[in-house]
């Protein structure tokens, strides 16, 4: 992905860090429930804990980490679902291009997208125009709704 890329269309960016975030939340989950494990029937069973001990407080670490994941995934969903609103050769082709990192003429010589580069090139743009839009709107959108809940705000006397 070019650098001009990386910073216009912020949301397909914002997928590879919730995909990796949600990756790490996972992890951590499995961590913390191994850890469980330990203390319950592994390796540490006949440990002595008490309130303070840090066996004792495992599992307080997975339902933060749980909620945190299930809000990720929906975050990332939602983008995910953005993208394929896409038909066609957009959607495939915003998802080699964005999404999986590939060049233009790496997808040009991809056996599964049939398309020679002039024309990768050619829709590459147009797709460009309609992402530039979708950005532009979603900034008019978050205006909108501030200057909205501003408005309403101050309407709304405070008891």
């Amino acid at each position: 992905m070019g650098r001009k890329d990386k910073s216009r269309y912020e949301w397909l960016q914002e997928y590879l860090d919730l995909e990796e975030r949600c990756r790490y939340l996972r992890w951590q989950i499995r961590k913390v429930k191994r850890e469980e494990e330990r203390w319950e029937s592994g390796d540490l069973a006949r440990i002595r804990i008490n309130g303070k001990s840090r066996g004792a407080h495992v599992l307080d670490q997975l339902p933060p980490l749980q909620a945190e994941l299930k809000d990720c995934e929906s975050d990332r969903q939602e983008l995910l679902d953005l993208v394929d609103s896409f038909h066609g050769y957009e959607h495939e082709f915003l998802k080699m291009h964005y999404i999986e990192g590939m060049t233009l003429e790496d997808i040009a010589n991809d056996e599964e997208f049939p398309y020679g580069i002039d024309w990768i090139r050619h829709k590459s743009a147009e797709l460009r125009r309609t992402l530039d839009f979708l950005d532009q709107w979603e900034g008019r959108k978050r205006i909108f709704v501030t200057r909205y809940d501003t408005e309403i705000g101050d309407c709304i006397p405070l008891f």
